[in-house]
């Protein structure tokens, strides 16, 4: 059954709503400017975004066999490229979000559920 009922907005309500609506677009804007540009950028993008934003490697840091090892594990998952494609991806990856030397390393027995290194 069709409700033909129409939501009536106030004034100040519809503008209100306008505004969630222009800064979520413009949030999501903003998360995507993020990423540092670089060969494999686009890629990136174009790529991962199919499963997930791109950018959920912001909080992450690892060396150029991790990063293949992530990689490798998304296209286990059904990522969908070419060879060149996700070495690009790779390259890209270690070039811009590198393991720090200085930091702590993880326990190697600290993993989760998917055994991928926390």
């Amino acid at each position: 059954m069709h409700n033909n009922k129409v939501l009536s907005l106030s004034k100040t309500q519809y503008a209100a709503l306008s505004s969630l609506f222009l800064l979520g677009g413009s949030f999501a804007f903003a998360q995507k400017s993020q990423l540092p540009d670089g060969p494999g950028k686009a890629t990136m993008q174009k790529i991962c975004s199919g499963c997930h934003a791109p950018e959920i490697v912001l909080g992450r840091r690892d060396t150029k066999e991790g990063w293949a090892q992530v990689v490798s594990s998304m296209v286990d998952r059904g990522a969908n490229g070419t060879d060149d494609e996700f070495n690009a991806i790779i390259d890209y990856l270690a070039a811009n979000f590198p393991k720090d030397a200085n930091a702590k390393q993880p326990n190697n027995s600290s993993s989760n559920d998917s055994g991928v290194k926390k």
